[in-house]
């Protein structure tokens, strides 16, 4: 009988380099699940475009009817409802697209693991569907370097959207394992490869 396929979901704060480890996951031989990604690509589904500039303003499209990222997380960052209202609109399509994806790759027999990266791991409850959560332990000055050199967000940009996240405390109290993310690359490549071989391909 084939083993049951872990899903493995990864939690942490903001650019603590949870897209790192799952790419490292992904080398190691899972299979890769970007919540961020489907979000992103669901903001521009004809349905949910409408529902976003029935809220918020035809202005929030550009010159391609496409939805303006950056000027809809300055409106929705600034006030908790909003991000709500934003989360409402979108979330209830994006869960069922990782749950009907994840379907998929458990009837595949070359799947060997499950990588669910997603910022709201815990906040839309997909750490229901994870049998092993992941915590990147990464300190708060090594992430605010990390959002200065590849985000180009102003300097207070982490603090705004921490707001409306759950605290990173209880997200490591709910973790599984503990990825220490604040030394070199190959140090945390290590302990990925150790997570692997321990929770994975061990018989």
């Amino acid at each position: 009988m084939k083993q049951r396929i872990k899903v493995i979901g990864i939690t942490g704060g903001i650019a603590s380099g949870k897209s790192t480890i799952a790419e490292m996951l992904k080398s190691s031989g899972a299979d890769l699940i970007d919540a961020d990604k489907i979000c992103h690509e669901l903001i521009n589904t004809k349905d949910i475009a409408l529902e976003i500039t029935k809220r918020w303003g035809s202005h929030l499209l550009d010159n391609h009817g496409k939805i303006k990222r950056d000027v809809l997380a300055e409106i929705v960052f600034s006030d908790r409802k909003e991000v709500s209202a934003l989360n409402r609109i979108v979330h209830p399509k994006a869960i069922k697209q990782i749950k009907s994806k994840i379907a998929e790759l458990h009837a595949k027999t070359s799947t060997k693991a499950i990588v669910l990266d997603a910022a709201l791991l815990v906040e839309s409850n997909l750490i229901d569907i994870c049998d092993i959560v992941l915590f990147v332990d990464t300190e708060k000055n090594r992430c605010k370097t990390r959002v200065l050199n590849s985000r180009n967000w102003p300097l207070d940009e982490i603090a705004k959207r921490e707001k409306f996240q759950g605290l990173i405390p209880q997200k490591r109290e709910i973790s599984d394992v503990i990825i220490n993310n604040n030394h070199s690359k190959e140090d945390t490549l290590n302990q990925v490869k150790d997570f692997w071989c321990q929770f994975i391909t061990k018989k």
